[in-house]
């Protein structure tokens, strides 16, 4: 039970470290990032800002349906970037286009990038792929067959010869307290296997689902955020310029649906 539940709190932390590097990565792209013509003068070929930050949002995405194994997923075909549909490692694909973005601006002859900026944002993308290795690792590294197996015989064997031990102060309640007993044991080894590994759909799986639309929600965010050099009074403005990843649901109804979720998964 104790390292099913370990397993899941891995999981769960795993993929936090997902939304604070995507937020991150995000932020700093988004307003320390000059804004780049769509036809640079030395003709180099840039990614938007915009693409960029919807390529984060789908490796979150993509990662998701990675660790379910689910092969078929619509949202990268939105992306705008050459994409390789017949990639065995969607997230990873990802990350390789996301280091080809950073190696642009990086390339970039007018604006220049701060180097210290490029740098956090190629830190960035590796964390991302080292996240993608410990998702991996949970994902197809199970709990040992053998030592579910110990656990099990040694749960039997305490079951039957508990009822021995308190026939002679007990007598016919010790009936009752080793149904009790057996019950609750049974429950906690069910629960093990249960959340074992946590990438899956069930009710006591991670809702990677509400994960990746909280994470739109917050990208969104920032992109409606002004840049440098514009007026802070434009920033409602300013959204409708951007990529929005909430499939066209305006932010309330978007954060409505959210927060019934949210509500559903505590009930």
């Amino acid at each position: 039970m104790q390292s099913s539940y370990n397993r899941w709190w891995d999981g769960r932390t795993q993929w936090d470290h997902v939304s604070a590097v995507s937020r991150s990565f995000a932020r700093t792209l988004w307003l320390h990032v000059p804004d780049i013509p769509l036809a640079p003068e030395s003709g180099e070929i840039v990614m938007r800002k915009e693409e960029v930050i919807r390529c984060v949002h789908t490796f979150a995405v993509a990662l998701k349906h990675h660790l379910r194994g689910e092969r078929e997923w619509y949202e990268c075909h939105d992306l705008k970037l050459g994409y390789n549909l017949a990639a065995t490692n969607h997230p990873l694909t990802l990350t390789l286009h996301l280091s080809t973005a950073v190696e642009s601006y990086r390339t970039l002859s007018h604006p220049q990038v701060d180097t210290q900026v490029l740098t956090h944002l190629l830190t960035h993308i590796d964390t991302l792929t080292s996240i993608l290795s410990a998702c991996e690792r949970l994902l197809r590294t199970p709990i040992p067959l053998g030592y579910n197996i110990a656990i099990s015989r040694i749960v039997w064997i305490f079951i039957l010869t508990l009822p021995g031990q308190l026939w002679a102060e007990l007598k016919w309640w010790s009936v009752a307290i080793t149904g009790v007993t057996a019950y609750a044991l049974f429950a906690l080894a069910e629960v093990g296997l249960e959340i074992e590994n946590p990438w899956g759909e069930g009710p006591n799986d991670l809702d990677l689902d509400r994960y990746c639309n909280l994470l739109a929600l917050d990208l969104d965010e920032i992109m409606a955020f002004p840049r440098a050099g514009k007026a802070t009074e434009n920033i409602a403005s300013s959204s409708s310029t951007t990529i929005s990843l909430r499939d066209g649901l305006s932010r309330e109804r978007f954060r409505d649906l959210v927060d019934v979720g949210a509500e559903e998964e505590v009930e």
